[in-house]
């Protein structure tokens, strides 16, 4: 039985976040951490009937009934059961809504999941999930196909970066209002099952018939892995998932090959996952058989979890980059590493989630995420964030964090412990240029990443067939004229009329860069992203001087 302290998927804008603007809006960053807490989570089947449950008579079969049981046998700390009922109206103490408020009064991660929610919530953590294997943006309302998985059938029958996907089955799709879920309802499906597509590709005359078998995509941890330098390796980890692990040695394994002798590990945006991921990763990493991390809850006891086998790399400098959406997992992993002086952590404060949850499914098949235990660094931190004040409040303040540039605002101070989260040995702060805000602008638009896909679909020969990320970046260059044209794009794009022309020359140094890494993801996947984006990644940056010993 798998546990996870999973918790939030926060806003991601890939190395970029949004400062302390109005460009953030509260609404879509609640949805987006919404579901961020029902990802990472791995189903236990339904055990059997608890003891019952006070005086209710009600049945096994009662949600609500069931839910309590868990809760007074299982959850972190002892619970009146009926204090969390009070207040509620009888006949709707089974309706999802009522039980939903119900989990507000436990703690920020613990929830109920209803049953239609429950399909695929496995996936990003078990590593797969049927389909075709694209990755795709909605640009000018057409389906782009931003990437190929490798190994999926799409990329078997030729299917390329810049593709546009004009027609799904009987249905256009074009030019339609269509949206990303319902393109994600349309091409997933059971393995073996057949879905035809027609693509527009530049070049072509005519639209190309494609007939699709669906079959199952890994969905991998590790986005990007590759030698910095002649011996500096970087691994950019996105989760915790069952196949981090072996992705993380298989990595760490290539690039020991490759002549690493120091390592940066990215876990910026990193929202945990499963605590045996974190647990296998720091394995790797430290000499000896130290303590790692442990848990202990009221009905689990505690649980030690040490190094026990000889890893990759247990003798290279190591740093780890995290930011205030570094959660769970990750700051298990970051946090092991420092207490056992094994890593310099460079970045900003964490989220500070030290709640672990285990997903247990009711006899209706809806399930809930109960917290059981609270984890602790191995000098004996739990590094999770304060919600005596509920768990609306709890978000709000995490918003005013964000808003801060990732630290607990003045006002907030005295009513919060800010002794909470994994410190950075070394802190990056946000970038709040003008130039900066800028380009967060016109990144959070996706703007420099659909100008890049349009640009490459039209002349994909320019950036294709470069040996390595760093010919790439050597060879590619956004001229002054290329630029001008981004800049007619934006204005052309852009109905907010948020940024100037004459703001987007004050940061073209920066934009520039960003638009060679969005080419350099279509031609080189996110290897050649992540290699370029680090001319405007003030935290990778401080990184490789740091490795320098400067």
């Amino acid at each position: 039985m798998n546990i996870t302290g999973a918790g939030e998927l926060t806003l991601r804008t890939n190395n970029f976040q949004v400062n302390n603007n109005r460009y953030l809006l509260p609404l879509g960053f609640a949805a987006v951490l919404a579901v961020g807490i029902l990802i990472g989570v791995k189903i236990s089947p339904f055990a059997g009937a608890a003891r019952g449950y006070g005086n209710s008579g009600a049945t096994t079969n009662d949600r609500m009934h069931e839910i309590l049981n868990f809760i007074s046998q299982r959850y972190v700390d002892s619970i009146n059961v009926d204090s969390i009922v009070d207040g509620f109206v009888a006949d709707y103490l089974n309706q999802p809504e009522t039980i939903e408020e119900l989990f507000k009064k436990l703690d920020p991660h613990s929830s109920y999941i209803p049953k239609e929610d429950l399909v695929g919530f496995n996936e990003d953590l078990e590593g797969n999930f049927d389909g075709i294997g694209i990755e795709f943006n909605i640009v000018d309302d057409t389906i782009m196909v931003v990437a190929a998985l490798s190994g999926g059938p799409s990329a078997s029958l030729g299917i390329q970066a810049g593709d546009k996907i004009i027609g799904i089955d009987d249905s256009t799709v074009a030019g339609i209002g269509i949206t990303s879920d319902r393109v994600i309802k349309k091409l997933r499906g059971k393995k073996g099952t057949t879905v035809r597509v027609k693509i527009k590709r530049h070049g072509e005359k005519n639209l190309l018939p494609f007939s699709i078998t669906r079959d199952i995509i890994p969905v991998t941890s590790i986005d990007a892995s590759f030698m910095f330098d002649k011996t500096t390796g970087y691994i950019r980890v996105n989760k915790f998932s069952e196949q981090t692990p072996i992705e993380f040695k298989e990595a760490l394994a290539m690039l020991v090959t490759d002549g690493m002798k120091d390592l940066i590990i990215d876990l910026r945006f990193n929202p945990g996952g499963y605590l045996s991921g974190a647990v296998a990763l720091a394995d790797e990493l430290l000499p000896g058989q130290p303590l790692i991390v442990y848990t202990e809850g009221r009905a689990v006891g505690r649980n030690d979890y040490y190094a026990g086998k000889p890893g990759l790399f247990e003798k290279g400098k190591v740093i780890v980059l995290i930011n205030e959406y570094s959660a769970s997992a990750s700051e298990i992993l970051a946090g092991a590493l420092q207490d056992n002086k094994r890593a310099t952590i460079i970045g900003r404060k964490s989220f500070g989630k030290g709640l672990v949850q285990q997903v247990y499914e009711l006899p209706d098949s809806s399930a809930i995420r109960l917290t059981i235990a609270r984890y602790y660094t191995p000098n004996g931190k739990c590094i999770q964030r304060p919600y005596d004040h509920g768990v609306d409040a709890y978000y709000e303040e995490y918003m005013s964090i964000i808003m801060n540039g990732g630290e607990l605002p003045d006002s907030l101070k005295s009513t919060s412990n800010a002794d909470w989260g994994i410190h950075p040995d070394i802190l990056v702060p946000i970038d709040t240029t003008p130039q900066n805000k800028t380009l967060n602008y016109l990144l959070n638009r996706s703007f420099v990443q659909q100008y890049c896909y349009t640009v490459f679909a039209s002349n994909p020969k320019s950036y294709t067939g470069f040996k390595d990320v760093q010919t790439f970046d050597q060879t590619v260059v956004i001229s002054d004229d290329q630029f001008a044209k981004f800049i007619q794009y934006v204005a052309k794009h852009d109905t907010e009329k948020g940024v100037s022309a004459e703001e987007m020359m004050a940061a073209q140094g920066k934009i520039k860069i960003a638009l060679k890494a969005f080419l350099a993801r279509q031609a080189l996947g996110d290897n050649g992203y992540y290699y370029t984006i680090t001319g405007i990644d003030d935290t990778m940056q401080k990184a490789l001087q740091q490795m320098k010993g400067k």
